[in-house]
């Protein structure tokens, strides 16, 4: 605080210049006070603070208080806030201060509302998500809505309005709100509000600087409700309506029914009449995690005593203004979903019977999406593989510097066989017999994990090479070449594998002239051109690279006589071959 040297007179110091009293009333006026005055000022300190600004302090009831600073006067108090310099005898009976022109600096001055004159203000949107004006405009953050205003919020909406003094005011979805009356009391700094909730509800949160509010009001079609400060939720269905205070205390009125409501009760109006009942305890939500990395999470929490339904949202903030998402459920779940990384608040309300709505239990937790988890190659979901040197594969993200792998024999993770960090997108782990399940994530350059992928199960056996039934062949008389072999083991067979067998004119197979694969222990091959050939046969579990197969045959195929109609002649009982290097298709 700054000081200046003056003289020990009494000084009136005002924002700004009271119009001009009457000459004889001031004098008439000083010569009443002027032996207070003398005896004030002689008492006084001649260091006196410079010039300060209005000092509002708040609101009582019906009063507005001010905190008086050196120099005030009920005449200067009178004309600054009541636009009426005459009005300070009202201020010295209402305040039974024997003279105005002497005040002690730092005590209260209560000056009615109804004398102070109310000036047009507007509430400032926040927050806002798939709402609207009467007029079909979209809402936005930043855009100010004065008097007679409506808003709509949709099925996934919400809105939050901020007024002068600090009161904060969220409309959830399928809402319909109109703001009756918004203005405030001149140069107070507090606001005189109404609106009317015609569907929906509000939350508002009054004042929470605790300085008082001048005047604030909802009203429903069955309700009105006034505050002096406060955190409540007005709600209105049809012509049933409720009430919920979570801090403070308001005033209730339906028909001719009136009754003041504290924290942790409520009131159902319908019909004109009032009932009131304690609110539902909030859930707890311990069970929530702190960290979430999948897009749409489903928290759990304990029923809860009285409630028929709990309502979950997800806000950016704490304070629960701006919603992303919002869930009524009829059990102690909710499944909420988002896409951004962050830091959020989870908060959830129990619901009672009558509709009432218990506080918000709330529980802040992190979104962490990115990087993204990598698409999954192989192994594939529920597909068998031979066991031994597994081959893991997935496709890179750009956002990503490192990747994580583990495999396990179970999905919780537990225990991992397989655990690998790495630049690689494709590795190779010895893995033993036995269903496994394998996931991946990714790792940004300053080593933050993204989520993991989703678990994929899949099946690892033991086949040993000489499980794999060898081909035994003959050449039929229609033109086909027959491939036979013996079974495959049961267990291989239920776990999806098949027999894959290849026909090719040189052992190392690189071009085939046949390969298929059989559900069952034969095949059929059209007949090739006649010459040296070598047949294999392999179990095939839906991978052509990783096929086991049995050690090659060789077969030589001959050209067989036909007749006009394209038959093979027959000869001893065989067909017969145009020259003799086999009396069949056969293994060498």
């Amino acid at each position: 605080m700054a000081f200046g040297w003056c003289r020990c007179i009494p000084t009136a110091i005002v924002s700004k210049p009271p119009r001009k009293m009457p000459k004889r009333t001031e004098m008439r006026l000083r010569g009443w006070f002027d032996l207070a005055a003398l005896i004030g000022a002689a008492l006084m300190c001649c260091v006196l603070p410079l010039p300060a600004m209005a000092q509002p302090s708040g609101a009582d009831g019906n009063d507005f208080l001010y905190r008086v600073q050196q120099g005030d006067t009920l005449i200067s108090l009178a004309d600054r806030y009541m636009d009426d310099a005459e009005g300070w005898r009202q201020l010295q009976q209402h305040n039974h201060i024997a003279n105005p022109y002497q005040l002690q600096p730092g005590s209260i001055v209560r000056i009615p509302f109804d004398r102070i004159p109310v000036v047009q203000a507007a509430g400032q949107v926040v927050f806002a998500r798939d709402a609207m004006t009467a007029d079909r405009k979209p809402l936005q953050a930043g855009m100010k809505l004065s008097e007679d205003a409506l808003i709509e919020t949709g099925a996934k909406g919400a809105v939050t309005l901020a007024f002068d003094d600090g009161t904060r005011v969220t409309v959830p979805p399928g809402s319909r709100v109109t703001l009756a009356r918004v203005r405030s009391f001149a140069r107070t700094g507090l606001i005189d509000v109404r609106l009317q909730v015609k569907q929906g509800e509000v939350e508002s949160t009054v004042a929470p600087r605790k300085t008082g509010v001048g005047r604030y009001e909802i009203s429903t079609p069955a309700l009105v409700t006034g505050v002096r400060g406060t955190r409540f939720r007005v709600g209105a269905a049809g012509d049933v309506s409720t009430e919920s205070v979570l801090e403070g205390q308001v005033a209730v009125r339906a028909g001719r029914q009136a009754q003041a409501v504290g924290a942790g009760f409520g009131v159902r109006a319908a019909g004109g009449r009032l009932k009131r009942v304690a609110l539902p305890a909030a859930p707890k939500l311990d069970a929530v995690p702190e960290l979430v990395q999948v897009p749409c999470f489903r928290p759990t929490w304990q029923p809860v005593k009285g409630a028929v339904a709990y309502r979950a949202m997800i806000a950016r903030d704490p304070e629960q203004t701006e919603i992303l998402s919002y869930q009524l459920s009829q059990t102690p779940a909710a499944t909420l979903c988002g896409d951004e990384d962050g830091t959020y608040t989870l908060a959830v309300q129990s619901v009672d019977a009558l509709g009432l709505s218990g506080p918000s239990a709330t529980r802040p937790f992190t979104v962490r999406l990115h990087p993204e988890a990598p698409y999954m190659i192989q192994p594939a979901s529920d597909k068998p593989y031979r066991s031994g040197e597994m081959v893991f594969a997935w496709a890179s993200v750009a956002e990503a510097a490192t990747y994580d792998l583990e495999a396990a024999g179970a999905p919780d993770f537990a225990q991992p066989a397989v655990r690998q960090h790495g630049q690689e997108v494709r590795v190779t782990q010895p893995l033993r017999p036995g269903t496994w399940w394998w996931r991946v994530r990714s790792v940004d350059k300053d080593g933050k994990t993204g989520p993991w992928s989703d678990a994929v199960r899949f099946r690892a056996l033991d086949i040993p090479a000489d499980s794999v039934p060898p081909p035994s062949t003959d050449a039929g008389d229609d033109g086909m070449l027959h491939a036979h072999w013996r079974a495959l083991d049961p267990a291989l067979a239920d776990a999806g594998a098949r027999t894959r067998v290849q026909l090719a004119a040189e052992p190392t197979f690189a071009k085939p002239v046949a390969d298929l694969v059989s559900a069952g222990n034969e095949a059929m091959i059209p007949l090739p051109p006649a010459g040296p050939y070598y047949i294999r046969t392999g179990i095939d579990l839906g991978d052509a690279a990783s096929v086991v197969f049995a050690r090659p045959q060789r077969i030589d195929i001959g050209s067989f006589v036909v007749d006009a109609q394209g038959a093979s002649v027959q000869s001893g009982g065989a067909s017969l071959l145009l020259d003799d290097r086999s009396r069949k298709a056969g293994p060498r």
